[in-house]
């Protein structure tokens, strides 16, 4: 291949790769605009100038006046707002193996979750809702005399006895709340909630008795009203994974907020599967099971933290409507999980569309059926990821070595070529058309095309994009240590950091996997570059891929370090040990497709030249 040739085939790689940077931190939402808003999420609060808090929403119809939040709940409600309770708050705990969850009276609902398995940057216990938030998985609904009411701010009664629940010996335990109207004690909501030991999940029924006599309009809606609480130690790259996401009709609607301070909201109507929100690596479904919910709202913000941190704002609800005025029914399953693709997928109702990629057309279907798959088939028998990955590179490296030995083969006989080709350039250096004509036409000779030896780096692109997908959400990898410094497979492995920031690439730190395969890159280079004038090419490409790669997850540069040192160990095998015979370099190849186009498109142009003539 010819120096321009490779030039631009580096620039395109280049260009891809930076691409692929920039569109994971620019993703932008859809904006769902058809359907007439009736229901509002309205911020409540403005974030202060610390770190702990944040903004609060609450949902708000336009259509009703909402008196402050205070003791007017209305003629309904206001007996039983916590507000004037003088009872202290009552906690729940149940503990299953994977879980444990804290249940208030106030709401009757979920106050914290912990995720036992999992641990927080700085070592403490994955907790997912938000700490200022009384509690989640909230009803909301529009009292008979206009008044909005939340239960969050309500006060139920349960029918636990005990503070504490061990779900491993417990089996079928159901946590009952209760709430009674203020004005009619046979009219009341009861919450049902049953809990599964080895699942990351819960069932919850309401069941409203005489729901006409103090819900207006015959709607309510189920919410969960806050973003869930950041994990890792980059808030600004962890607020990139932060979306909300509604299932309805076969489509998924998503919702990323762009512009900080200005709010995000979706109104939707029609047959919803499941609404949803997440981090980088944990969400929550609120799923109906009894009736597919009769629309979604959603609402997105974006806000500044602390040290060029953010966090994205979220606020999900399944909108449902009253069928029954006497004894309306209704069955969610709530799943609280980490973002798994073998748990979503299992569960058969396309919540694995949650875990989103940019070019998501080329990456999913990368990810999902080969590179997932055979990562986790390939740790059932190595317990290290670090090793799996290896594992992974040194098949990939014997999949793709026939299109390797082709691409060196190519490249040699490319060599043999030069004096011809610099001669054929010294003669019709003043006549260009000419020139690449007779180029061509050696190409066509010698049986030779010239694209043939980038192919196997073509082919590499979506595999690389979508492994650096794969490692930055992939939860198997979060926090997965291989050996040395290299203790978290997903994010980079920093040996040192640098007083000052890198220009145009905005990091102030070293990544050691990153640095191995810059060196690796620039051996490959020294090995296939002989010519002079290409020479900077040497040394300028290793560079730029090292800066670039030194932000990327650590499995990711583990994986390419790897690929380039097989690669040099084919290269030298090939051209020391085991060189092909010049007979075999000299043998003329039948011409290409691609060779046979250009030779027929020459020859059209000489036919329309002689007829101008």
């Amino acid at each position: 291949m010819d120096k321009k040739s490779i030039l631009g085939f580096v620039v395109i790689g280049i260009i891809l790769i930076m691409w692929m940077v920039w569109t994971s931190k620019m993703q932008k939402p859809k904006q769902d605009e058809q359907l007439k808003q009736k229901t509002e999420l309205v911020d409540t609060s403005k974030p202060k100038n610390t770190e702990q808090e944040i903004q609060k929403i609450t949902l708000n119809p336009d259509s009703v006046k909402t008196s402050a939040i205070d003791n007017e709940f209305g003629a309904y409600f206001s007996g039983n707002a916590a507000v004037t309770k003088s009872e202290p708050e009552k906690i729940i705990t149940l503990e299953s193996d994977l879980y444990r969850f804290e249940f208030s009276n106030i709401g009757g609902s979920l106050k914290r979750v912990y995720m036992k398995k999992f641990k927080t940057w700085d070592g403490l216990e994955v907790q997912l809702i938000d700490w200022n938030r009384k509690s989640e998985l909230n009803l909301l609904f529009t009292s008979k005399d206009g008044k909005m009411i939340n239960t969050k701010d309500l006060v139920f009664s349960g029918n636990s006895k005990s503070d504490f629940i061990d779900l491993n010996k417990t089996e079928n335990f159901v946590l009952k709340y209760t709430l009674l109207l203020s004005t009619d004690t046979t009219a009341k909501i009861i919450k049902s909630y049953t809990f599964s030991n080895d699942k990351y999940e819960f069932d919850v029924n309401y069941d409203f008795i005489k729901p006409s006599s103090y819900i207006l309009d015959n709607k309510y809606q189920l919410l969960w009203g806050s973003a869930l609480n950041l994990t890792e130690y980059r808030s600004d790259e962890e607020a990139q994974f932060s979306e909300a996401f509604a299932y309805m009709g076969g489509e998924i609607e998503e919702m990323h907020p762009s512009d900080y301070d200005k709010e995000v909201k979706q109104d939707l109507n029609g047959n919803t599967d499941y609404v949803s929100t997440r981090n980088k690596y944990f969400g929550v479904f609120l799923i109906p099971t009894s009736r597919k919910g009769d629309g979604a709202y959603l609402t997105g913000n974006k806000m500044h933290l602390p040290h060029e941190g953010q966090k994205n704002l979220f606020s999900i609800a399944t909108k449902m409507d009253i069928k029954n005025d006497v004894l309306e029914q209704s069955k969610f399953k709530i799943l609280i999980t980490p973002i798994d693709y073998k748990i979503l997928n299992a569960y058969d109702m396309n919540l694995e569309k949650t875990m989103r990629f940019s070019l998501d057309f080329i990456v999913r279907p990368i990810a999902q059926y080969l590179i997932l798959p055979f990562f986790n088939f390939l740790h059932l028998f190595i317990p290290n990821w670090g090793l799996v990955i290896i594992v992974f590179s040194i098949a990939l490296k014997i999949l793709l070595n026939p299109l390797t030995k082709k691409q060196m083969h190519s490249m040699r006989r490319m060599s043999a070529l030069n004096p011809k080709m610099t001669a054929i350039r010294e003669k019709y250096k003043d006549n260009p058309q000419e020139m690449n004509a007779k180029i061509m036409n050696l190409y066509k000779e010698e049986g030779i095309n010239p694209a043939s030896g980038c192919l196997p780096l073509l082919l590499q692109l979506p595999i690389l994009y979508a492994l650096f997908a794969v490692f930055r959400s992939t939860i198997e990898l979060r926090q997965a240590s291989f050996m040395l410094w290299i203790t978290d497979l997903s994010a980079p492995d920093i040996i040192f950091h640098l007083p000052f920031k890198i220009p145009l690439f905005g990091i102030d730190f070293i990544s050691g996997l990153a640095t191995l395969m810059g060196i690796t890159m620039f051996i490959q280079q020294k090995m296939t570059v002989t010519d002079p004038k290409q020479k900077a090419l040497v040394y300028m490409m290793p560079i730029m891929m090292t800066l670039l790669f030194f932000s990327f997850p650590s499995g990711l540069n583990l994986y390419y370090f790897m690929f380039n040192l097989l690669s040099i160990g084919q290269q030298y095998y090939t051209t020391k040990i085991n060189p092909p015979k010049d007979d075999e370099i000299k043998k003329p190849r039948k011409p290409s497709f691609m060779q046979k186009m250009m030779t027929r498109m020459q020859e059209s142009q000489k036919e329309m030249s002689k007829r101008r003539r």
